[in-house]
Parts: C-alpha cells; sequence; structure tokens
C-alpha cells in the first residue's frame, strides 16, 4: 500500500488555553487516511469529531502536533494552507445552511472560482459535481433557496466537489433526511469516490451506515483514539463500544442476543446482509448435518 495522502502526528488541540475555560478537546491524535479509502470517524457528543476534521484542511491549527498532506506539513506557510484547502474537502453538518449565491451555478462556481481557474473549467466542474450529486442541469439557473432540503444539501455538497478534493470529509452528511434521502446522498458521495478514487472521510452518528460502508473506522473518546480498525473489529468491542455511549449496529445486537439464546452465527454480523448470509450458513448446515 501507498503512504497516507493526509495524517496526524500527534495532533493536540486546546481550547482557551491558560483560562478557567481551558478545555482540551484531542489528545495526542495519530491517524493516517490513504487514497481511495472509506474512513468512518464515530465518537459519542463532544469526543473531538468535530474538532479533529477541521483540522484536516487548517480550518483550525493544532496547539501541538502536525498534520501532513502528501508528507508536507499544511500550515507551514500561507501557501500551504491555500494548497490544502484545494485537496482536502470539507462539508459542514447542515451545509445547505451555507448557500449564499443567487443562483445554484453561482454557488457550486465559488470554490472553483476562488481557486482562480479558467471559465471552461470552472463550467466543467459545476456540470460534473452537479451530476455527481444528481442535481439536474435545469436547476442550475434557479435560486438555491426556492429548492427542497434533500436538493439544497446535494447543491452544497456540490460545491465542494466542484474542487475536486483528493480527500472529502463530511460532517453528518446524511443528518436530517428521511431514510430515501439519506440512501441518495450517500449514493451521490459514493458516486464521486467510484469515480474520482478520492479518499473520503465520514463522520457519522449512525453505525449501520459505518458497519455498510466504511473499510476503516476510528473511534474518538474524550478527544483521543479509542480504536481504530475495519469495521469486523470495530464492532465486536460491542461492550466497549457501549461504555463510551456509543450504539452498536442493530444487526450486531440481534446477532448477539441469538448468540445468548443458544445460535451461534457463524462469522461477524453487523450488517442486515451479513445476517442473511449467516442466517443462510446456518440453516444450509443444519440441512448437511
Amino acid at each position: 500500500m501507498d503512504g497516507p495522502i493526509l495524517k496526524t502526528e500527534n495532533l493536540t488541540h486546546v481550547y482557551s488555553p491558560d483560562t478557567p475555560f481551558e478545555t482540551t478537546a484531542l489528545r495526542d491524535v495519530n491517524l493516517e487516511i490513504y487514497k481511495g479509502e472509506i474512513l468512518g470517524i464515530i465518537g459519542h457528543t463532544g469526543s473531538g469529531k468535530s474538532t479533529l476534521i477541521q483540522h484536516l484542511n487548517a480550518l483550525i491549527k493544532p496547539t501541538s502536533g502536525r498534520i501532513l498532506l502528501d508528507g508536507r506539513d499544511i500550515n507551514e506557510s500561507k501557501q500551504s494552507v491555500r494548497e490544502v484547502r484545494g485537496k482536502v474537502g470539507l462539508v459542514f453538518q447542515y451545509p445547505e445552511y451555507q448557500l449564499f449565491e443567487e443562483t445554484v451555478y453561482k454557488d457550486i462556481a465559488f470554490g472553483p472560482k476562488n481557486m482562480k481557474l479558467p471559465e471552461d473549467e470552472i463550467d466543467r466542474r459545476v456540470r460534473q459535481a452537479a451530476r455527481f450529486v444528481g442535481v439536474e442541469e435545469e436547476l442550475l439557473d434557479r435560486t438555491p433557496f426556492d429548492l427542497s432540503g434533500g436538493q439544497k444539501r446535494r447543491v452544497a455538497i456540490a460545491g465542494v466537489i466542484a474542487m475536486m478534493p483528493e480527500v472529502l470529509v463530511l460532517d453528518e452528511p446524511m443528518a436530517g433526511l428521511d431514510p430515501r434521502g439519506r440512501e441518495e446522498i450517500m449514493e451521490n458521495i459514493l458516486s464521486y469516490h467510484g469515480e474520482t478514487g478520492a479518499a473520503i472521510v465520514i463522520v457519522t452518528h449512525s453505525m449501520e451506515e459505518a458497519a455498510k460502508h466504511a473499510d476503516r473506522m476510528i473511534v474518538l473518546d474524550h478527544g483521543a483514539v479509542a480504536m481504530s480498525g475495519p469495521p469486523e473489529e470495530i464492532f465486536a468491542h460491542g461492550e466497549e463500544l457501549r461504555r463510551m455511549g456509543l450504539a452498536t449496529p442493530v444487526m450486531t445486537d440481534v446477532a448477539d442476543k441469538l448468540c445468548k439464546l443458544g445460535v451461534k452465527l457463524p462469522g461477524t454480523v453487523y450488517t442486515v446482509e451479513q445476517m442473511v448470509s449467516a442466517l443462510m450458513a446456518l440453516e444450509g448446515g443444519r440441512r448437511d448435518a
């Protein structure tokens, strides 16, 4: 495997240092993000997730430690900060509240224009980003404020995708959407991932989403990395996760309850698809016996 495209080294962040309100939000966080992977970040409220991702494109500077993009400290100069913001795109929670331009087209074009790209390249990126997120061409000339909530969410995500980041970081991208909307937004993100090979970092409270889509997961607890690994390793520690105030996927809970009833499922189960496969394998084994 190639080296990480983005990594943190002993990243620590303290809010309001040397005051009565001093709070350590991150403590010696070391993580690596690789090209083409989907990394899920989970943790209870206040665990440091949002603070962490705001460091990844230099919106916040570390109290100590470093963030490296392709081996270079992103905070070493104004030029490196500009470069990282073109390569690491950050979509905040409820990004639709950040729309402000007269038309959908202008909103999506805002980032590429700030990158000083030629007009024809800006146009290409706007239309490509709109396609990635399912925004129809006829909507580009409309004001974003007339769109539905789900359409606004897509436009906001398209505005970040239009910069063609090598790392796309999303903070609860499906928050507040109905099940169909959640599924459609996730499909949009996976479409961008599949066509560009960009790394995707998703902060989520949904264990099901993390279980289904993440190649690897980071669990934050009180500002530190408590666990790191593929979903099957993370969800094998259900009791630990629950002690941290985190839920486990519904299918993991079902598997645990079946185990207590004497039904031992083969393999790790944390998605619906795995549950179906495990039950079919169990039934097949009984027939063979």
